[in-house]
């Protein structure tokens, strides 16, 4: 009987310990007009407050490990500049290569 509970257990801490989930998003933020990259872009990860900032040429990489205990959660950005219109983007729970968000303009 120890042995079956043993086992139990061991199971039990292998599946908690093995449910993480990779989340991977790289791309760019592009002007709506004039399709040139935008630098400076500030992006938030909403559910953790993580941020960082596009590049020059307005790349970005987002990387995180989350738990997936339940299956891998979506990713939810936020991209917001002074002077253009705050834009969110939800993406599948890992690895998207190439996305480009484009912000357009805030009208005065």
């Amino acid at each position: 009987m120890k042995i079956l509970k043993f086992s139990i257990l061991v199971l039990i801490i292998a599946i908690f310990t093995s449910c993480d989930c990779l989340q991977h998003i790289q791309g760019s933020v592009i002007d709506s007009k004039t399709r040139l990259p935008i630098e400076k872009v500030m992006i938030k990860e909403n559910s953790r407050e993580l941020v960082i900032h596009t590049d020059s040429l307005g790349q970005f990489e987002f990387t995180s490990m989350t738990g997936g205990l339940l299956g891998c959660p979506k990713i939810s950005l936020s991209f917001e500049k002074e002077g253009y219109i705050k834009t969110r983007k939800k993406y599948k729970s890992c690895c998207t290569d190439n996305a480009v968000v484009v912000l357009e303009k805030q009208t005065e």
